[in-house]
C-alpha cells in the first residue's frame, strides 16, 4: 500500500513539474511577443505578413477578401483562414501590436491539445512530456508571436490528430460518421490556413478504406461521404469563389508562384549551370523570386490587365509551365525536392529564431537549435517504430502520414526549417512515445537479476 502511495506521489510530483514548465514557457511566449512586437515590430513580421494583414483589414472595412481596404482587387495569393483570424483580432483590438501576444496566448491551446492526445494515446506522463516538447520548441516559440500562419496551423493540425485518434483508434464498428465528418471539417480548415494540405484528403480516404474495409460497403460509403462533404463544401466553395473572382479554379495563386518562380527556376539553374537569380530572370520572375509583379512580368502574362494579382489565368499558366519544366528534368527536380526536404527536416531554424529574438546569429545559437532538432527527430523516429508495432498502429500510421505529407509537399527550392513548425505537435507525440519506450526498457533491465 505504501509503495503504491509513493508511486502516486512521485507521479503527481512529476506532473506538477511538467505543468510548471508548460506554464512558464507559455508565459514567456506571451510576454516576449508583447514586448518584441512593441520594441521591434519588424521582428514579428516577414515579407508575407502584408499579404495577410491587407485582406484582414479589407474584411473589416468592406466585408470582402481583397488586397486591402482601399484596393478591391480580389485576394488570390492567400487562402482566407488566417486573414479571417487576424480580422477578428483587429476588429476587437484595433491594434496590430495585439496580434502577437494574442496569437502567442492561443498557442497554449496547441500545447493543451497535444497533452490531451498524448494522455489518451500514450499515457498521462507521456502526454505531459509531449506538451513540454511543444512548449519548449524554438520554432513554436518564435512563430507563436510572428504574424504568419504556422502557429495557428499547428493548432488545427493537433485538432486533426485529436479527432483522428477517435476515427483510427476506436474499433471500426464503433466509429460514428459524425467523427469522420469533423475530421473532414478540420482537414478543410487546415487547407484554408495553408493550401499545402489540398491533396491530403486523398491520403485520408485511403486510410479510411483500409481501416473500415471489414464493414459493410454501405457503411463505408457513408463514412467516406461524411469525410468528403465538408472538404467539398469549404475548399470547393473557395475554389468556386476564385473561379468567379479571378477566373481560376486553383485554391491559391501561391502554388503557381512556388512552382514557377522558385522550383522550376531552381531546376533550370541546375540544368543550365547558372545562378538561381539569372534563371529566375530568364523565366520572367524577379531575381528574388516574387515581387507581386511590381517591377517584372513573365512574358506569357497579360501584363496590361487592370489587376495583375487577380489574373487567375496567368497564375494557371505559371503552374502549367512550372510543372512542364519539372517533368522535363526529373533528375534535377528530385535533387531540388530532396535538398528542400533536407533543409526542412535538418535545418535548425536559426534565421527564424534569431529574427524573433532580435539577436545576431551565433555558433552557440546554431549548436543549441541543432542539438534540439537532432534529439527531437531521433526520439520521434524511435516513437514511430514503436507506434507502428503497437495495437494502435493505424492511428500512428495516420500521424506519420500527415508528417510525411507535409514534409514532401512543402519540400522545394524555398523550403526551410520554418515549414516544419505545424507538425511539431505531431513530432512531440512521437517523441513522448519514444521516451516512454526507453523508460520502460530501462525499468525492465533493472528488474532482470544479474
Amino acid at each position: 500500500m505504501r509503495a503504491s502511495v509513493n508511486r502516486f506521489a512521485t507521479s503527481e510530483h512529476r506532473a506538477r513539474w511538467l505543468w510548471a514548465i508548460i506554464v512558464v514557457a507559455i508565459a514567456a511566449r506571451v510576454g516576449w511577443s508583447a514586448w518584441i512586437a512593441h520594441a521591434h515590430p519588424a521582428a514579428v513580421t516577414s515579407l508575407d505578413t502584408a499579404e495577410y494583414l491587407g485582406p484582414a483589414r479589407a474584411l473589416i472595412a468592406a466585408g470582402r477578401f481583397s488586397l486591402s481596404a482601399k484596393d478591391p482587387t480580389p485576394m488570390f495569393l492567400r487562402t482566407p483562414g488566417y486573414p479571417a483570424v487576424l480580422a477578428a483580432i483587429l476588429w476587437v483590438t484595433n491594434s496590430q501590436w495585439a496580434i502577437s501576444p494574442i496569437q502567442a496566448g492561443l498557442s497554449l491551446l496547441t500545447v493543451v491539445g497535444t497533452v490531451l492526445v498524448g494522455r489518451r494515446m500514450i499515457g498521462p506522463t507521456a502526454g505531459l512530456l509531449a506538451g513540454v516538447v511543444v512548449a519548449l520548441d524554438p520554432l513554436q516559440f518564435a512563430l507563436s508571436g510572428t504574424i504568419l500562419t504556422e502557429s495557428l496551423t499547428s493548432l488545427v493540425m493537433i485538432g486533426v490528430v485529436a479527432v483522428g485518434a477517435t476515427v483510427f483508434a476506436r474499433r471500426p464498428d464503433r466509429v460514428h460518421p459524425l467523427f469522420v465528418f469533423v475530421l473532414g471539417v478540420l482537414v478543410a480548415l487546415a487547407t484554408m490556413f495553408r493550401p499545402t494540405t489540398w491533396f491530403y484528403p486523398v491520403v485520408v480516404l485511403v486510410l479510411l478504406l483500409v481501416r473500415f474495409r471489414r464493414r459493410r460497403p454501405r457503411a463505408v460509403i457513408v463514412l467516406l461521404l461524411a469525410f468528403a462533404l465538408p472538404i467539398v463544401a469549404v475548399v470547393g466553395g473557395w475554389q468556386v469563389r476564385n473561379h468567379y473572382a479571378v477566373n481560376s479554379w486553383q485554391v491559391s495563386g501561391s502554388a503557381g508562384v512556388t512552382l514557377y518562380c522558385y522550383n522550376a527556376a531552381a531546376v533550370q539553374a541546375k540544368v543550365m549551370g547558372r545562378d538561381i537569380e539569372v534563371a529566375r530572370k530568364d523565366l520572367g520572375c524577379d531575381r528574388g523570386g516574387w515581387d507581386d509583379l511590381k517591377t517584372v512580368c513573365p512574358p506569357f502574362w497579360n501584363c496590361n490587365v487592370q489587376h495583375r494579382l487577380a489574373n487567375g489565368p496567368g497564375f494557371d499558366e505559371m503552374s502549367s509551365k512550372g510543372l512542364n519544366i519539372l517533368k522535363r528534368h526529373p533528375v534535377e527536380t528530385t535533387e531540388v525536392v530532396l535538398e528542400g526536404a533536407a533543409r526542412e527536416i535538418g535545418g535548425p531554424g536559426t534565421d527564424t529564431v534569431r529574427r524573433f529574438l532580435h539577436v545576431r546569429s551565433s555558433v552557440a545559437l546554431i549548436v543549441v537549435l541543432s542539438a534540439w532538432n537532432i534529439l527531437v527527430w531521433a526520439l520521434a523516429i524511435l516513437g514511430a517504430v514503436v507506434g507502428l508495432r503497437s495495437r494502435l498502429r493505424m492511428f500512428w500510421l495516420f500521424v506519420i502520414s500527415l508528417i510525411a505529407y507535409v514534409i514532401v509537399v512543402s519540400a522545394g527550392a524555398e523550403a526551410g526549417a520554418r515549414f516544419r513548425t505545424p507538425i511539431v505537435p505531431l513530432l512531440a507525440l512521437l517523441v513522448a512515445q519514444g521516451v516512454r519506450f526507453l523508460v520502460a526498457s530501462a525499468r525492465r533491465r533493472q528488474r532482470v537479476p544479474v
